[in-house]
């Protein structure tokens, strides 16, 4: 009984860690885009 809370609570917090991960990842790329638009021209 005390195991079904815990998948929930697991994917819960997987979810939470991948959107941080995507989050981290998007903010990486703007900032490479925006170094790669200065120093190239």
């Amino acid at each position: 009984m005390s195991d079904i809370p815990q998948p929930d609570h697991d994917s819960r917090l997987f979810r939470r860690t991948l959107l941080r991960v995507m989050a981290m990842q998007v903010a990486t790329l703007l900032l490479l885009w925006l170094l790669q638009i200065r120093y190239t021209r």
